[in-house]
């Protein structure tokens, strides 16, 4: 990405469909309350947090690629409980297909991710027939009491830290989903508990996982509902060398995450030493405004006193 092009950049992510579409995050907020902005609701039984989480799969995703639909119908929901830094454990599921060939084809997929990553899926509805092909899956997950990772509580002067695995290559046919998932599941799942352990060591004060509103878009998400802002170093964040920066600033990682921490040097050991590539990428400041710089240049992104990612103004 040339210098030059930091405005081009900003207008593309700006306009992005995953982070655009995150404005009508707002239009629920009296329905979720204070779990407004974050991952998953949870709530407190005895030792333990419950994380519970639910997700749809985009129809682009669906028209494209029923196999990986399903896939990531599993992948999404476990991503949104490792953020919170609680672990994945059961599932349900809804199912709306417009023939046998695509109901089978989204059940691979599911079947193969919940092996993947140890969930166990417990109940599932089909509507047969259907005028479109559609997956929403549920899931719950648990943390020790006391060990969650919330989206709201980023501190200033907090690190930033994006870490990712980037390892794989863009799927096929949907060139920002990044697919990192060809590996043994001790892998796969050894990378997200690094959020367990982040929890559990209460080593961030902030985190969420990179969702369809990309990584930008994501960290937005995390200072706007924290009321803080940022100068995020493009030049900084971990990427494959097989895409382009702003292909991958749009992208969907197959697992990564976004944290703020007092403590990074600690926090970027613990990601590399599970198989995560960490890099710090900015800082939290109070302005409510997030920058992006690249080489010499600095230009606004969001700038939430008059602006928002979640459609709150």
């Amino acid at each position: 990405m040339a210098e030059h092009d930091l405005n081009h950049a900003i207008a593309e992510l700006r306009n992005w469909p995953g982070l655009v579409r995150k404005k009508f995050a707002g239009r629920l907020a009296e329905l979720v309350d204070e779990f407004f902005g974050e991952d998953a609701g949870y709530f407190n039984l005895g030792d333990w947090e419950v994380v519970f989480t639910v997700d749809g799969i985009w129809h682009k995703v669906l028209e494209e690629d029923l196999y990986w639909g399903g896939f990531i119908s599993i992948l999404v929901n476990v991503h949104d409980v490792y953020a919170m830094g609680a672990k994945a454990k059961y599932a349900v599921n809804v199912i709306s297909v417009k023939d046998t060939a695509s109901l089978d084809s989204i059940k691979r997929g599911m079947l193969d991710a919940a092996r993947k990553y140890g969930i166990k899926i417990l109940k599932g509805h089909v509507h047969p027939d259907a005028p479109f092909n559609s997956v929403e899956v549920a899931m719950i997950g648990f943390a020790k009491k006391g060990s969650l990772i919330k989206s709201n509580s980023a501190k200033e002067g907090d690190s930033i830290i994006v870490a990712v695995d980037t390892v794989g290559e863009p799927h096929g046919k949907l060139i920002y989903n990044f697919d990192s998932t060809n590996k043994d599941p001790e892998a796969l799942r050894k990378q997200l508990d690094s959020m367990v352990h982040l929890a559990e060591k209460k080593l961030v004060n902030a985190g969420k996982d990179l969702s369809n509103a990309g990584i930008i878009g994501t960290i937005a998400m995390m200072l706007e509902v924290s009321k803080k802002g940022a100068l995020i170093d493009l030049e900084k964040i971990p990427k494959p060398e097989n895409v382009e920066m702003l292909q991958w600033l749009k992208s969907y990682p197959a697992c990564g995450f976004c944290v703020t921490t007092s403590q990074p040097d600690e926090v970027v050991k613990i990601f590399d030493s599970h198989g995560l590539t960490a890099e710090v990428v900015g800082k939290v400041d109070s302005t409510r405004v997030v920058k992006l710089a690249y080489k010499e240049d600095q230009r606004t992104f969001f700038d939430f006193r008059k602006e928002s990612v979640l459609g709150l103004i």
